[in-house]
């Protein structure tokens, strides 16, 4: 496996970050005609939240936009490219998460993906989330850690 470099972002980063995301959501396009616009607002998110790259040997592979919020660490958004997936960074962005929930003493992390992403939820069940509430196409998950 080609080493991965994780880094924060900067303002620098948003157009790879915009370009990355549109990339991991673009399957998910195709057939899913709710899905939210995920690709705006990277400015903001860089500003407002912690915002993590994964770098690899042809470009940006995966990002992570998380903040806390009270003894929760939510995950606002998790991408990774076509072309970087099956490398382990989804867990690998996670984990780096994971770890500063402990740091900031979170009990658990929290995410909202659509109900129709089976691959997405499939992939956070694996790495021990659990389904917490299905509502229309809105599916909150979390980690207790």
């Amino acid at each position: 496996m080609a080493a991965i470099r994780f880094v924060n972002a900067t303002q620098e980063d948003v157009e790879a970050i915009t370009d990355c995301i549109a990339a991991a959501y673009a399957k998910a396009r195709e057939t899913i005609s709710d899905l939210p616009d995920v690709t705006a607002g990277v400015e903001q998110e860089i500003a407002d939240h912690q915002v993590v790259l994964a770098w690899t040997e042809v470009g940006l592979g995966g990002v992570i936009i998380y903040s806390q919020s009270n003894d929760a660490l939510k995950v606002i958004n998790l991408a990774v490219a076509q072309q970087a997936q099956g490398q382990g960074i989804a867990g690998k962005l996670l984990k780096i998460a994971e770890d500063a929930a402990r740091r900031n003493g979170c009990t658990h992390l929290i995410l909202r993906t659509h109900r129709l992403m089976q691959d997405t939820r499939a992939i956070y069940a694996h790495l021990g989330w659990c389904e917490t509430e299905v509502a229309g196409n809105s599916v909150a998950m979390s980690k207790y850690l």
